[in-house]
């Protein structure tokens, strides 16, 4: 009889552990998957979701009067550039609530879309050096940054800002379906997607 309840109580105490273990397990296993999830979509950095392509045309002069205004100089040229702008979600931005006890997390912030990179290729054309006025390295300079900033002041009428905007909820659906993969949940129903788009410059190297 004694042998008996010793074998009863024997796996009581084993069960008790076998369940104290395994909840730390679960828990620890949990935490580190939650983790896991919220690297792997920050991995994914900066998500491209449209590519628009821009074109100008821009008519370069200037002018040197020398000799009190008498002789004058002059460089002109026509220059063409082609953009490529992609504008996309920064999704190191993004914040999230892990919910490790219920294999959850809560998407509590999406960031707007912004410009992301501005590729650009400058030709020049009917390039004419005045006797006294010539192009020099820093002219070129000046002329790319003014091309730049014509293209970033061009892109909030283009309307890509917007069109990149309605592609946040697709963009939400992938990560969703990251998260899903580790089977766990998204939530974001009670998400709201910010309705104001502004552009962040990029001229002068502030950002890529």
């Amino acid at each position: 009889m004694e042998f008996i309840i010793g074998l009863i109580i024997g796996a009581a105490v084993v069960a008790v552990l076998a369940y104290y273990f395994r909840t730390i397990f679960i828990k620890d296993k949990s935490e580190q998957q939650s983790v896991i999830l919220l690297e792997k979509i920050r991995n994914v950095s900066k998500l491209i979701t449209i590519e628009s392509d821009f074109t100008e045309i821009m008519h370069h002069k200037d002018s040197m009067n020398l000799l009190l205004n008498l002789l004058k100089s002059d460089k002109k040229a026509i220059i063409l550039s082609q953009s490529k702008v992609m504008v996309g979600f920064d999704l190191k931005l993004i914040k999230i609530k892990p919910d490790p006890k219920n294999k959850t997390l809560e998407l509590t912030h999406f960031p707007p879309p912004q410009v992301l990179s501005i590729e650009t290729q400058v030709e020049y054309y009917d390039i004419s050096n005045g006797l006294f006025n010539k192009f020099d390295a820093a002219d070129l300079t000046q002329i790319n940054v003014k091309l730049r900033e014509n293209i970033e002041a061009k892109i909030p009428q283009s309307g890509i800002l917007n069109t990149a905007q309605e592609k946040a909820l697709d963009t939400i659906r992938m990560i969703e379906q990251i998260v899903e993969t580790f089977g766990w949940r998204l939530l974001y129903h009670e998400l709201e997607l910010p309705q104001n788009i502004e552009i962040k410059r990029l001229t002068h190297g502030k950002k890529d």
